[in-house]
């Protein structure tokens, strides 16, 4: 868009009228469209569901508003999308406090600033709108101004009181005559405070209950008028700001207890105590966020017995996944200057190798069962398991992924070896990185610092995996035609399978299965896998040996099997794997790089192969 254009739309955007009503047009409104009247656990599950939705490949709810915002993390944002759908229609579980609970990090604040984000964009939309009653502070709903013995008359849902401002309002301004109550549009804003409250709680011997509720404007009380209090009242609280819409509460348990007391009305009654004269109609849902501590002090303490009745506790761990944490680290360095450096494809993944590490339970079986899970949470199936495993895992580790390596502090090391480093940012750069600055990092255990140091060899193993996968994949661009003529016979195999199960001869199938070790009772899974990413519309136009990961794997093996082929190409035709790495997305110094390490590594190999003796 060019300057003047851009102007233009900023200016036409500004110069657009907020649209006003009567209130007798917005009670033809409201029967026109009764979404007008939802109330705001109704219009944030809304906002959720109108983004879009889609269903995975593990038959799980896919929500496009979290898209690109967070990742592996669908099961704790179905629960969340869950609690709003059921609010929404006023079930007793909208009187509740939504908590997320997880260590710091892990994506709380994420999800509840897309959410408001969301929401804020939503109230924008046609489908999305909102009206108040003009000059209310709190933006309140002009439905509220019909007598409580008549609201059944318009067929929708109203509840609550007019606040003591919008009484006086009325009864002052307009004489009482509801009619002449003009009725305003409002667009969510999380900068100005409108449909949005954040609380952040400090040191709870100084904090101001204010800050939650609203003040008193001493001066415009009037102890010769009644009413004065009505206008005194200043209704600049978080949970003022947050009516109709959301009250985001962060390191909400180091409140004390006349804010938690406050906490309890709002999410029961849908009332705010306030420092003056009553209480205040409240409508809005209420999300809080803490870590797993201090939630567990607050379990532990009898007094908090009401407190704990009164939440719906979804807990919110790191990720698990490698591509997921990777996909985390590329979202928190977009936009990043990382200076003179390239950054190696497999740096992120090293680091993300090693954090996923520090998070996961030891099944049993060595550091062996170890990377078994980490493959099978990474969705790597094969001899390793299959989703059933990794079902089974997961309910033996309720707590997995609540401890560990947070990617805040990756990304912190990242950045500090990024500072300090000229060219290639590799693998083994970022691992040192990574170990070097847990010394410096308050709050690990020498237990947790002892135990993470196991994980290194384990780590730089998958990282000599990972080259040696990287080098067969650009030595393979040199074989393409066998490539795809190997996967074209997988793919007409596995189509005679379909027909004729195991009566069918399928030499080649069976010999890739063989290669990437898929055992017996997983390979109807892996065979419709296949058929699946055939014939899947997205991946029409792309050659067929990549079109499954485990596929393109077992062709690279079948055509290079051993480090052994590997070393001759990097004897014989290193520049030729420096040029197919670069053609797979690598910059040159990075692929430079990348083959004099694979060199170094196949010669270590030989030189300790060659200083075995014979027995």
């Amino acid at each position: 868009m060019e300057p003047k254009e851009l102007l233009e739309t900023i200016k036409a955007r500004v110069g657009t009228p907020v649209e006003e009503v009567t209130f007798s047009k917005y009670l033809d409104m409201v029967r026109d469209d009764p979404r007008l009247a939802r109330l705001s656990h109704a219009l944030i599950g809304d906002t959720i569901d109108d983004a879009g939705l889609s269903i995975g490949p593990d038959g799980e709810e896919r929500f496009d508003l979290f898209e690109g915002e967070l990742f592996g993390q669908e099961h704790v944002i179905q629960q969340v999308a869950d609690y709003f759908r059921a609010a929404g229609r006023r079930l007793d579980v909208r009187k509740r406090i939504l908590l997320l609970v997880g260590p710091p990090g892990s994506g709380k604040s994420t999800l509840v600033n897309t959410l408001k984000k969301g929401v804020e964009a939503y109230t924008k939309t046609d489908d999305g709108r909102v009206y108040a009653i003009k000059g209310s502070q709190m933006h309140e709903d002009p439905l509220r101004l019909i007598p409580e013995d008549l609201r059944d008359e318009i067929g929708v849902y109203v509840e609550g009181d007019l606040n003591p401002e919008v009484r006086w309002i009325v009864d002052n301004v307009y004489k009482g005559d509801i009619t002449k109550v003009p009725i305003r549009r409002i667009d969510f804003s999380i900068s100005h405070g409108v449909g949005f409250g954040t609380f952040v709680a400090t040191d709870p011997r100084s904090e101001d209950l204010t800050r939650l509720v609203g003040d008193v404007d001493l001066s415009l009380l009037d102890p010769a008028d009644p009413t004065s209090a009505k206008r005194a009242y200043k209704f600049n609280g978080e949970l003022n700001a947050a009516h109709r819409g959301m009250a985001d509460l962060l390191e909400v348990f180091k409140m004390d207890e006349r804010f938690l007391a406050v906490l309890l009305s709002l999410s029961q009654e849908q009332i705010i105590k306030t420092n003056g004269p009553g209480t205040l109609y409240a409508d809005e849902a209420v999300i809080a966020q803490s870590n797993l501590a201090e939630y567990e002090e607050l379990v532990a303490n009898p007094r908090a017995a009401a407190m704990l009745d009164r939440l719906v506790v979804v807990t919110v761990p790191f990720v698990l996944s490698v591509r997921d944490e990777i996909r985390i680290y590329e979202k928190m360095l977009s936009g990043a200057d990382l200076g003179r450096n390239d950054v190696s494809p497999l740096a992120l993944h090293t680091a993300a190798t090693f954090a996923v590490l520090t998070r996961l339970t030891h099944p049993g079986g060595g550091m062996q069962g170890l990377i078994r899970k980490l493959h099978l949470y990474d969705g790597r199936f094969g001899s390793h398991g299959g989703a059933e495993d990794v079902e089974r895992l997961r309910e033996k580790s309720p707590e997995e992924g609540m401890t560990g390596l947070s990617p805040r502090y990756v990304i912190n090391r990242l950045s500090s070896v990024a500072g300090s480093t000229k060219g290639c940012l590799d693998g083994m750069a970022v691992l040192q990185a990574l170990w070097e600055g847990l010394p410096q990092r308050a709050g690990f255990t020498e237990a947790e610092r002892e135990r993470w140091g196991s994980l290194l060899s384990a780590t730089e193993a998958e990282y000599d995996e990972m080259v040696q996968l990287e080098l067969r994949k650009a030595a393979v661009l040199g074989y393409r035609d066998s490539a795809e003529k190997m996967a074209r016979a997988v793919k007409d195999e596995v189509a005679l399978w379909v027909k004729q199960s195991e009566q069918a001869n399928m030499p080649t199938l069976r010999r890739i299965e063989r290669l990437i070790d898929v055992p017996q009772y997983g390979r109807d899974r892996f065979r419709k896998a296949l058929v699946a990413s055939f014939e899947l519309k997205g991946q029409r136009g792309r050659p067929l040996h990549v079109r499954h990961p485990l596929l393109e794997e077992a062709i690279q093996k079948a055509l290079l099997p051993s480090w052994g082929d590997v070393g001759k190409m990097l004897d014989d035709q290193s520049e030729g794997l420096v040029e197919g790495l670069v053609s797979a997305g690598w910059k040159k110094g990075c692929s430079r790089h990348l083959v004099e390490y694979a060199n170094k590594f196949s010669a270590s190999r030989r030189d300790r192969k060659g200083d075995q003796k014979p027995t």
